[in-house]
């Protein structure tokens, strides 16, 4: 009996045309909102209702009067003077629309002010909330909606250990889903909003996890509908699940000390819970669509920050980004040098959105690094900030819209992409996540242009030169054929560590998944620090035993979340480096020389003209502006399908206008010095 690959049982991924990657077209595919296509420049107001600051308690005298004002036609025109193209603001927070009814028709009149500017609007939506104090009074049957753990108590959303009143619905109740479309469908029809913010994108981690009915049956069903009985048979050891339940816990038993996942039921939970919030997303997002193809649907599930999303909060970025457009990242990783060396920054979340076409939202307005860094890595502004806009935000708001035409429908270019293995990092995040932040860490620091990409994108991994495979214990037959197809066609790969020792389910492979490729690759038994170096066909493997953290491995906390305080250039990363150059076998498509901790994103777009001319796009970010400019930057860039550059060019918002800057061809390659990078600059090649 042959059973089916773990890949094949997930959802196909929607792969961002921004990425360089031709798109699969999924079944589930939803039109997208073509205004966000030129890019997004949002601010706001408040996205809090005044009834939520009174029940909040704490607020100060003049808080209906601070409602006012954010949402005042005064604040919207001023937000539209500076710039701000969509304005943000509250509409839904998760009393029950009876309750919240007032203030939802504020939102209405705010709506209408910012259309007649000729601004979008984009409205708040709770996600996860029931305030059961005014819902239930309402909707007497929401009772059966919430969240229940084990013992059948509701499951709270708390903040700062207070909002007790707070409920979690539960997202396989459909009439709670029904209920949220009434909210939509107000949100479309009635405000006409342009925008749609799900907040609280995200669910409890274990040991509170929803043992409703609902939950425990949809749980049981997921298995009958994913497996066959003599796949259940081999996932379990018996094929009738009627009994199983999802995992419990105790005081000797807790999750958050869980550092490797091997019961095939936790396994088959953690996919449960994430396909559980993908599938409720894309039935919102479809119903919103239906109403208005041109919403744009955004959530706020975080990005790419170090923990188990799958394990500690139900989600699979890769399941829900294709059904939206743009998603929010409250991580504290404030971009900068830290002064141990280590160079912190939301790189790695804005690589996720653009994988996925999708735009990142984050906290940037207080600080010119991070708008540096978010204009170079996003291609956009995003969120701008709130009502008084800061002189930060205000000169990169205004450096965007003068050069907008250098961010229009890029798409990033890079010759190489680190696989993100959702099975290895979900059943090993220990080691398996702190690989892909290592990998990620040296290429980020040697200003090596990347990709992110993630298991549906091993089916098509022609764009690339070379493929980092960190750590990526658990990989299907399937998905191992793919990447022995790419090393044959001419591909180069990177082979990290544990990488194909084990299968799609975390059993350990008699035969190293990667034999051949890798010679002698040592079992987990029997470690080795030898490098390797390999031809196969007309490709390069280079195995690298690990990579090695430099210094003293900072201790895991609950649930081994690999943070900021482990985002170091590894002690090896110069090797890494090395062998994945060999690898690549041949030189880069964008080469930057010589300047520590600075970083470079490298993108491309079609002019449109008839002769075909495109652009080339450096955008280069010192994380040292602190200390003070980088000089004498040597840039080269190649393009393979150009004769020759017609001319080069600096911008930055340190300075008005354009630089030209004296350049040297050869061998479609171009080489030029740019003389002074203060915090930001975007180096440009234009060829034809």
């Amino acid at each position: 009996m042959r059973r089916r690959e773990f890949l094949e049982l997930l959802p196909s991924g929607m792969v961002a045309l921004n990425s360089g990657l031709a798109a699969p077209q999924r079944e589930d595919a939803l039109p997208r909102a073509h205004w966000m296509d030129d890019g997004i420049i949002d601010a706001g107001g408040t996205h809090e209702p005044y009834l939520f600051a009174v029940r909040r308690g704490g607020q100060s005298l003049d808080a209906r009067e601070q409602y006012e004002k954010a949402q005042s036609e005064d604040v919207i025109r001023s937000l539209k003077n500076a710039g701000v193209e969509v304005f943000h603001t509250h509409l839904y927070k998760g009393f029950g629309m009876a309750a919240e009814m007032p203030e939802m028709q504020d939102t209405v009149r705010a709506a209408v002010f910012a259309h007649s500017l000729g601004m979008k609007i984009d409205t708040y939506i709770q996600w996860n909330t029931l305030m059961y104090e005014t819902f239930f009074a309402e909707e007497p049957r929401a009772k059966d909606w919430v969240q229940r753990d084990s013992l059948g108590r509701p499951i709270l959303l708390t903040y700062g250990f207070q909002q007790s009143y707070r409920y979690r619905p539960c997202f396989k109740n459909q009439e709670y889903l029904d209920y949220l479309k009434k909210i939509v469908r107000f949100a479309v029809q009635e405000v006409k909003t342009d925008f749609i913010h799900f907040d609280n994108f995200d669910l409890n981690a274990e040991p509170d996890s929803c043992h409703c009915r609902w939950c425990v049956n949809g749980f049981r069903d997921r298995l009958r509908t994913k497996y066959t009985a003599p796949q259940r048979q081999e996932r379990f050891g018996f094929s009738n699940i009627d009994y199983v339940n999802p995992p419990d816990w105790n005081a000797s038993n807790p999750p958050e000390k869980l550092r490797i996942i091997s019961d095939p039921a936790i396994q088959e939970w953690i996919d449960f819970r994430c396909q559980l919030m993908a599938d409720a997303l894309h039935q919102m997002a479809a119903y919103a669509k239906s109403l208005n193809p041109e919403v744009v649907i955004e959530v706020n599930p975080h990005g790419i920050t170090g923990g188990n999303r799958a394990w500690a909060a139900g989600l699979d970025h890769a399941r829900f980004l294709p059904f939206t457009q743009a998603f929010w990242t409250e991580e504290p990783n404030v971009p900068g040098l830290e002064d141990d060396g280590r160079l912190v920054s939301k790189i790695r979340s804005y690589k996720l959105a653009r994988t996925f076409n999708n735009v990142l939202f984050t906290y940037t307005d207080k600080d010119e690094l991070a708008l540096a860094e978010c204009l170079a890595f996003n291609q956009t502004i995003g969120f701008g900030g709130v009502y008084p806009l800061t002189p930060a935000s205000r000169k990169y708001i205004a450096f965007y819209r003068t050069n907008r035409q250098l961010f229009h429908q890029t798409r990033d270019l890079a010759d190489v992409a680190v696989l993100r293995s959702y099975a290895s990092i979900a059943y090993n995040q220990p080691r398996c996540q702190l690989s892909a932040i290592l990998s990620e860490q040296a290429l980020i620091e040697a200003a090596v242009p990347f990709h992110l990409i993630f298991d549906q994108h091993l089916n098509n991994l022609a764009p690339y030169r070379v493929v980092v495979l960190p750590d990526s214990e658990c990989l299907s037959d399937s998905q191992i054929q793919n990447i022995r197809d790419f090393v044959a066609a001419g591909g180069g790969l990177v082979v990290i560590g544990a990488s194909g020792l084990y299968d799609q389910w975390r059993r350990e492979r008699v035969t190293p998944g990667l034999a051949g490729l890798v010679d002698a690759q040592p079992q987990r038994h029997s470690p080795t620090e030898q490098e390797q170096r390999k031809e196969v066909g007309r490709g390069r493997v280079f195995f690298l035993p690990s990579l090695r953290f430099d210094g003293a491995l900072p201790e895991f906390h609950a649930y081994f979340t690999v943070d900021n305080r482990f985002w170091k250039n590894p002690a090896n990363a110069a090797q890494f480096l090395e062998g994945m150059a060999w690898a690549r076998n041949g030189a880069p498509s964008v080469q930057v020389e010589g300047q520590p901790h600075l970083v470079a994103n490298a993108v491309e777009q079609q002019l449109g003209n008839p002769s075909g001319a495109r652009l080339h796009a450096i955008h280069l970010v010192n994380y040292q502006a602190h200390r003070g400019p980088l000089h004498n930057i040597r840039l080269t860039c190649r393009c393979a399908n150009s004769s020759r550059v017609s001319s080069v060019h600096l911008y930055s918002p340190d300075f008005a206008g354009k630089q030209e800057l004296s350049a040297s061809s050869r061998d479609a390659a171009v080489t030029f010095t740019v003389p002074q990078v203060d915090t930001y600059a975007i180096a440009t090649a234009e060829w034809i």
